[in-house]
């Protein structure tokens, strides 16, 4: 597997531990493996690139399940070389040395997607029409995996926002709520669909047994919506603290955004706020269906996000993130 030193992959290689399997792990040397220190991996220093490091994971394996991605990138060109390039690389080593492989997971993002339209959730058969350059990477990378479905048992799992302990993308609305504060993007009646990371890891381990994923993609969530007032709500009521709403009118947002940006170029890093990031923020429907999952996996979601919400919450606090 790939990722398996970072927030899915960790909590995916455990599972896999965990139900029996021996986990080989392609990871960049000098990369932080303290969230998975204490677990029996077979680690096999590369990155994307290195063609070699790849054969020698992907030798025999029964699976592969690409979890490496990168989420920050300043320009498209490094989005499409770490995310579809890195992709098509592993693809054709596992062409080459997992003769008996029994399933590749791709896991994409519901960003590949793009949002949902005319207030009905995203399926699997609508046409994609990704927003951000980061969403058109992994609908790239998950063409170059389908490319393959003549000669490898692929699948793409398209998560949405993902969350639970040791995350660090969601979290930053934790911290604000913490800081008594709500923010409210546009009208703050956005509906979202989110994933607790149990639930993907589920869904994962499903794609990988089932006989009817190859050749297919498949939206994994939490089969509930939720608007942006009723997460920052159930985030509130996990912290047991007061908060207040606080509206960033879209023009406040955008600017800001554009601010981050500069200041990324001038600092010579790469802004978790960028104007991609802002309009993703702004659009009013981000929701999936997991029909198609639970009609051909079984699979349906286990954690509400007020449950997830405490759950999280409780694991920062042990570990003083909050």
């Amino acid at each position: 597997m790939t990722g398996a030193n970072g927030f899915v992959g960790s909590h995916l290689a455990r599972a896999l531990i965990r139900n029996g399997h021996r986990v080989r792990a392609l990871v960049r040397p000098g990369a932080d493996r303290s969230r998975v220190a204490d677990l029996a991996i077979a680690w096999i220093e590369g990155d994307l690139d290195d063609r070699a490091a790849l054969q020698r994971g992907c030798e025999g394996a029964r699976w592969v399940i690409h979890c490496a991605g990168r989420v920050k990138a300043p320009d498209e060109a490094t989005y499409q070389h770490a995310n579809c390039t890195g992709t098509k690389n592993l693809v054709a080593a596992a062409v080459v040395s997992a003769p008996r492989l029994e399933r590749f997971v791709y896991i994409s993002s519901q960003a590949a997607g793009g949002p949902s339209r005319d207030g009905r959730p995203r399926t699997e058969e609508d046409a994609e029409v990704p927003l951000t350059a980061y969403g058109r990477s992994k609908l790239a990378s998950e063409r170059a995996v389908m490319a393959h479905a003549d000669r490898l048992p692929v699948v793409c799992l398209r998560p949405p926002a993902v969350y639970g302990p040791a995350d660090t993308e969601v979290l930053g609305f934790f911290r604000a709520v913490q800081w008594h504060l709500k923010p409210v993007f546009g009208g703050g009646t956005q509906r979202l669909s989110l994933v607790y990371i149990d639930d993907l890891i589920r869904g994962i381990l499903m794609a990988g047994e089932s006989a009817a994923a190859p050749g297919q993609v498949f939206y994994i969530a939490d089969e509930r919506h939720y608007t942006l007032r009723e997460l920052e709500e159930m985030i509130q009521g996990a912290l047991g603290n007061w908060a207040i709403g606080v509206r960033v009118p879209r023009p406040l947002l955008l600017s800001i955004a554009q601010i981050a940006e500069w200041v990324g170029r001038l600092g010579g890093f790469t802004p978790s706020l960028n104007r991609d990031k802002a309009r993703d923020f702004l659009q009013q429907d981000w929701t999936c269906s997991t029909a198609k999952a639970s009609r051909l996996l079984g699979y349906s979601s286990k954690v509400s996000f007020e449950l997830g919400a405490r759950q999280t919450v409780e694991w920062c606090r042990a570990h003083g993130w909050l």
